[in-house]
């Protein structure tokens, strides 16, 4: 189980160098124009949002198996901590943007979205860690 754990979280990392060598890549190849990196910033606000949507949906199935007294199927999952792991990646990119001046603190969309991303990546994490512990 904690090479299950390890493999899988090795994967993940592995994924999240990719999706960011393609927005690296993406935006270098955008012509310098208008509306120049509009489209790294949809990309990012749409990673966010997909990314906590998809850990919300995670975390309320986990929680459905452990509310019936279920095996859960999630605690070893590749989703599952891959959605843990890129719910901090993207915090983690959001707080950056932010010391960077890059993006402005305000009462936004984007900031509810990154502190629920912070959110669920603490406690998808904190769940796998307590897992592997476990075991």
């Amino acid at each position: 189980m904690k090479e299950k754990i390890l493999t899988y979280a090795v994967i993940s990392f592995v994924l999240l160098n990719i999706w960011t060598l393609y927005l690296f890549f993406d935006y270098f190849t955008e012509k310098d124009e208008i509306m120049h990196s509009l489209g790294l910033f949809l990309n990012f606000v749409y990673t966010a949002v997909g990314a906590v949507v998809l850990g919300g949906l995670l975390l309320l199935i986990r929680l459905i198996f452990h509310f019936r007294k279920k095996a859960n199927p999630l605690q070893a999952n590749f989703f599952y901590i891959l959605c843990g792991i890129f719910n901090l990646n993207i915090f983690i990119i959001w707080l950056i943007s932010l010391s960077l001046k890059i993006l402005e603190l305000g009462s936004g969309r984007l900031q509810v979205c990154a502190f629920l991303s912070l959110l669920l990546s603490v406690v998808i994490l904190s769940d796998v860690y307590k897992s592997f512990l476990k075991r």
